[in-house]
This record gives structure tokens, sequence and C-alpha cells, in this order.
């Protein structure tokens, strides 16, 4: 813990200007923008679909064979994942087709005949994976709403909610442009983890930017003792998240592999996010007012020395 207190009082954003610090998110935001429009242009989606998206056949079934093994059975069969469910030795795998595919039925023949009714089957036609998809979006853009809504209402100034917002964008983002260049599909389950990221990047922003306009002192002091306090929420979120992407990977849960990758990506995105774009912006929005209010003091005491002054000359006059 002293090791960590000691590394962050080494970090030090406040000695970097507010145009060097949002300049890396700000262009990193672009090019994620631009990798997740050409993916778009080229495939008619931002990111690589799942079989819940896109449609397809999943199949459980209880085998001792390795992933290479079970590809190697079913090397007939247009076969795009072999994963382990974490319910003993029972395996999942997801082919690309529909229940409608001649290879539907020679796969039935063949579960049939290998596992005599111990595999259970599910099919998603492309029509229904339309639909999943479309709720999907509209399911992360109603939570990303209301999040905008609620950090409006809460702080009803426009550039730090607008700073919170952008952060949180930008966080969700770029996990899916990394994502895309992974090569990771879209599924119910990344779909989770992009809806827990939105809470996630919204705890840190909001410490930064309660502490920064609520809270009496110097402004780079303020800033560094919430830097510190949520540089420690975030890291120990990041540990927990690494340890269930560990177990995970060792025991081959597809599932949690793929929300932990995401919020792993998110949640590394939010450091630079919220302490350099969104600290950023408060920076200069703090700084912008606090000026406002001294040159308004100095306005107004040049006022009170010259009315004093011509009050001063008037009464020389009179007397």
């Amino acid at each position: 813990m002293k090791a960590l207190e000691k590394l962050f009082d080494k970090i030090d954003i406040t000695r970097y200007g507010v145009k060097r610090l949002v300049t890396v998110p700000l262009v990193l935001l672009f090019a994620a923008l631009l990798i997740l429009g050409y993916t778009q242009m080229s495939t008619g989606s931002p990111v690589g679909l799942g079989m819940d998206f896109r449609g397809g056949t999943m199949v459980k079934i209880p085998a001792d064979k390795s992933p290479d093994e079970l590809r190697s059975d079913f090397a007939d069969f247009p076969l795009v994942l072999v994963g382990s469910t974490g319910i003993g030795n029972e395996k999942r795998l997801e082919f690309d087709m529909s229940s409608e595919s001649p290879d539907y039925h020679r796969l039935l023949d063949k579960l049939d005949e290998e596992y005599k009714g111990l595999y259970v089957i599910k099919s998603v036609s492309p029509v229904f994976g339309k639909q999943y998809q479309q709720q999907a979006l509209q399911a992360l853009l109603i939570a990303f709403f209301l999040m905008a809504v609620v950090v409006f209402i809460v702080f009803r100034t426009f550039v730090p909610s607008f700073a919170v917002v952008l952060s949180a964008f930008s966080d969700i983002v770029i996990a899916t442009t990394c994502m895309d260049i992974i090569g990771m599909k879209l599924s119910l389950g990344t779909v989770a983890a992009l809806l827990m990221l939105i809470g996630y990047s919204v705890d840190s922003d909001i410490l930064l930017t309660t502490n920064l306009l609520r809270k009496k002192g110097e402004l780079k002091e303020n800033l560094r003792r919430a830097m510190k306090t949520g540089l420690m929420m975030t890291s120990t979120t990041i540990v927990a998240i690494s340890a269930m992407f560990v177990v995970s990977f060792v025991v081959d849960i597809t599932i949690l592999k793929d929300i932990s990758v995401v919020l792993l990506f998110g949640l590394v995105m939010d450091l630079m996010n919220t302490w350099l774009l969104n600290a950023g912006i408060l920076r200069w929005y703090v700084e912008r007012k606090e000026a406002k209010k001294l040159t308004k003091r100095m306005a107004y005491a040049k006022r009170g020395v010259r009315a004093g002054a011509r009050a001063s000359i008037n009464k020389n006059k009179r007397r």
C-alpha cells in the first residue's frame, strides 16, 4: 500500500498544461472512431457479431477432449468456437449455421450417434439475431442516455457534465475498438460488460468532478487528492477483474473471459480518460471561472477607487 502511495505521489498531472493533457485521449478517440467507421463500412457492423446477434447453432456436450480434438471431430461442419461452460467437463460449441441448413441435420445425426441424447442444442435464426442486435443497441443507448441525464442533473453545469459524459463515451468506444482489433465478437456477455463499463467509468469521473467543484481548497491540491483516491479505486477493480480473467482463461469459460477482457480494456482506458481528458477539461473550466471572478473583483475594486476619488474631489470642491 505504501509503495502504491509513493508511486501516486510521483504521478503529478498538475505539472502539465491543459492542451498536453487532453491531446492524447482525443487523438485516440478520433482514431477509434475511424477504425469503427471503417469496419462498419466494410462489414456492415462496427464490430464482429457473435452467434447471439448473427444467428447460428450452439451445442453443449459432455466431453473430456481438448478443443483441438473437438475441432478435428467436427471439421466437416462450420465450427467457429469451442469453449468450456464451467460445469464439469461440459463443452460449448458454436457453428455458423441455422436450423434450416443441410449441415444442421447432419450435425444432429452425428450428435445422436456419439453422445446419445446427452447433448443440448440451440439454434438462433438470423432474423432473431437481428432483433437481439437491435435490442442490445437500444439497451446501451438508453443506459448511456440515462447516465448522462443523471450527471447533468447532479452537476447542473454544462462543461463539467459534458466532460464526464465524453470520458465515459471514450471508454466505451475505445474498448469496442480494442475488441474489433483482437477479433473478439459482440455477444450478450460483451454487451453486459459494456453496460457495466458505463458505471465503472462514471464512478471515477464523478469523484474527480465533485472534488474540484464542490470542495474548498487549492485547485491542484484537490486534483492530486482526487487522483490518488481514484487511482486506488480503479487499480483495485483492475486487480479483481484480472483475477477473474486468469481463472476464466485457465478453466476456459468463454463468457467470463470475454467480460473480463472488455472490462480490462475499458478500465485501463478509463485511467487515461479520467485523469487526462476529464481532468484537463475541468482544470480549464475551474481556472477560467476563477480568472473571471478575479477580473470582476479587480473591476469592482477599480470602480471603488474611482468612486472614492470622485467623492474626495467633490468634498474638496465644496470646501
